[in-house]
């Protein structure tokens, strides 16, 4: 009867070991999916210099980020970080516009 205990014993622990394993390697795999999506967006901005020919919709259309949904938004957001009033620029006038720096953790 001792031998038997000694081996259902055995089987157990060994049963208890590997549920552990497969529960931890479980957590890690959803751990490490959880995290492949895992970022930070940083929003930064820069001074631009207006070239000769440049428009304001052109500058909005090469510095957009994907946080706006259109160009035109994008122009109004222009507009008011800089204090302007209109559409018109000028070449030589310096512009501030935002861009977008994403950070992702591993």
């Amino acid at each position: 009867m001792k031998r038997k205990n000694g081996y259902l014993h055995t089987i157990s622990i060994g049963a208890a070991f590997l549920l552990v394993f497969f529960f931890g390697i479980s957590n890690f795999i959803a751990f490490a999916h959880e995290n492949t999506d895992d970022q930070t967006v940083y929003k930064y901005y820069t001074s631009i210099q207006i070239q000769s020919g440049d428009t304001l919709w052109d500058i909005a259309e090469k510095t957009m980020t994907s946080e706006y949904d259109s160009t035109a938004e994008y122009v109004d957001v222009l507009k008011e970080m800089n204090g302007l009033t209109s559409d018109q620029i000028e070449a030589g006038q310096y512009l501030t516009v935002a861009y977008n720096d994403t950070v992702y953790r591993e």
